[in-house]
């Protein structure tokens, strides 16, 4: 047989075998997060079960479901979208390029310790934006994180406010309005987003003026984010004619019950209240009770009032010495939490009202001479709070402070069950350690689920996380 012909013939008969060269595949998964019980400690330490097998080809098929139920998939932040971008480049047993050293920040060494979700805003000027608060929208899966900033501009009185929304999977933030407040020197401070029969209601609240000769009330803006040039402006003065709210600390609101086109909603207002012909001030919770005709626009009338109305909407349900101060205020259903800072005592208290209550009273949740953040006795520097309602267990309350104070301080308490509080304590969760400025979750989602904060080590950016349990 010819050469060339034995050659082919020999290649025919025989097989060539490739092995591919990885890791292994595999899978894990963690037990759902039991709430614990009453008395019981938790470590809030997210303990991460450490089995999440790399394949070792690092291939995302963007459609990892984020199960929401407080399981903890190996450090593994899951951004809605499975949205890769630290570079993670995963050696997998594969041969090593010339012995080089991966420097990335998303190194997988088996324990999936990855970048956590970032939401950015790119047009973020250091030194200059401040953020004022975010707001939690969409569903479990679907989530829309709102942020409202502001920043002086030269040679005008007040300053330049934005609202900017990110929608998942996507983490830049878009601007849906901005404020320019060329003539008017009076601040926003604070907003919300509620929802309800598919449209979303912004209630942003705006400073009064306290010098004389200038006074004014605080004031709610409300629209829809579909809408923002269509604005319900309203006073917080009392329904009753009895002070002013002048300041404004912090803002929560919701819808409680009702149908598309009597849908009745809670605002609750703490901030600087001036009594009427009178020398006396001092801080003040407020209510304002609204109906919402979701199938009208505010221009043609969809907010109407329980009590007050446009001038005079405030209601007192808790007033304070002339020298203490209420921060903040979180609030679900008719559980309402504000933080105090007693100055006669020098208490850092931590109160729940029942706020269906005929003549609503105060229980304390925490109070302590201590600052939480510091670790010292001082007053604390709260600047936002949020809750996550107890399914069978307490509400756990989130405080935090500003960027020089990162961290997040956590309580607990159940509103109709005798069983004792737990008293503020600043959680160990790692992710937690970054927080600081503004903070927010659905209190409706419970333990475990989607928290957002400000980032304290990311000029412009909102850190992910998961509610820490109680530490």
């Amino acid at each position: 047989m010819e050469p060339n012909k034995f050659l082919l013939a020999l290649l025919a008969t025989s097989s060539l075998t490739l092995t591919a060269c990885g890791g292994g595949g595999g899978s894990s998964s963690s037990p759902e997060e039991t709430p614990p019980p009453a008395g019981d400690t938790n470590n809030g330490t997210d303990t991460d079960n450490g089995t999440d097998t790399d394949n070792g080809t690092d291939t995302d098929n963007g459609t990892d479901t984020d199960n929401d139920t407080g399981t903890d998939n190996g450090g593994d932040t899951d951004n809605g979208g499975d949205i890769d971008n630290g570079g993670d480049t995963d050696n997998g047993g594969d041969t090593d390029n010339g012995g080089e050293t991966d420097n990335t920040d998303e190194t997988d060494n088996g324990g999936n310790a990855n970048t956590p979700t970032l939401l950015q805003d790119t047009s973020w000027s250091a030194g200059q934006d401040r953020i004022l608060g975010l707001s939690y929208g969409g569903t479990g899966d679907n989530p829309v994180v709102s942020m409202l900033k502001a920043k002086p501009v030269d040679g005008q009185d007040g300053d330049l406010f934005t609202l900017q929304s990110v929608a998942y999977p996507q983490t830049d933030f878009s601007v849906t309005r901005t404020i320019d407040n060329e003539r008017d020197r009076q601040d926003y401070q604070e907003f919300d987003i509620i929802s309800s029969n598919g449209k979303d209601y912004v209630i942003a609240c705006q400073d009064g003026n306290n010098s004389t000769g200038y006074e004014q009330s605080t004031k709610l803006h409300i629209w829809e984010s579909s809408a923002p040039d269509d604005v319900e402006t309203i006073g917080l003065s009392d329904i009753n004619g009895t002070f002013e709210l002048r300041g404004c600390n912090s803002l929560d609101a919701l819808f409680t019950q009702g149908s598309s086109t009597a849908m009745e909603a809670k605002v609750y207002v703490v901030g600087y209240s001036e009594i009427s012909n009178s020398g006396f001030s001092g801080d003040r919770l407020v209510q304002v009770s609204l109906v919402f005709d979701t199938t009208k626009t505010i221009d043609q009338g969809a907010i109407s009032f329980l009590s007050g109305e446009g001038r005079a909407a405030a209601q007192n349900l808790y007033q304070a010495g002339p020298n203490d101060s209420i921060d903040a205020v979180a609030a679900y259903g008719n559980n309402i939490y504000f933080f105090t800072y007693q100055d006669d005592d020098a208490y850092n208290t931590l109160y729940y009202m029942n706020g269906a209550a005929a003549n609503p009273t105060t229980k304390v949740v925490s109070q302590s001479v201590n600052d939480v953040f510091a670790g010292v006795a001082q007053q604390m520097s709260v600047k936002d709070m949020t809750l996550v309602q107890g399914i069978n267990d307490h509400d756990l309350i989130y405080l935090v402070s500003d960027s020089d104070a990162p961290g997040i301080a956590v309580a607990g308490h159940r509103p109709f069950v005798a069983v004792p509080a737990r008293t503020l304590a600043k959680t160990s969760d790692t992710l937690a350690q970054r927080c600081s400025d503004a903070i927010t979750a659905n209190p409706a989602n419970g333990y475990g689920q989607k928290m957002w904060c400000y980032d304290a080590t990311e000029a412009g950016k909102v850190l992910e996380l998961q509610a820490p349990v109680y530490p």
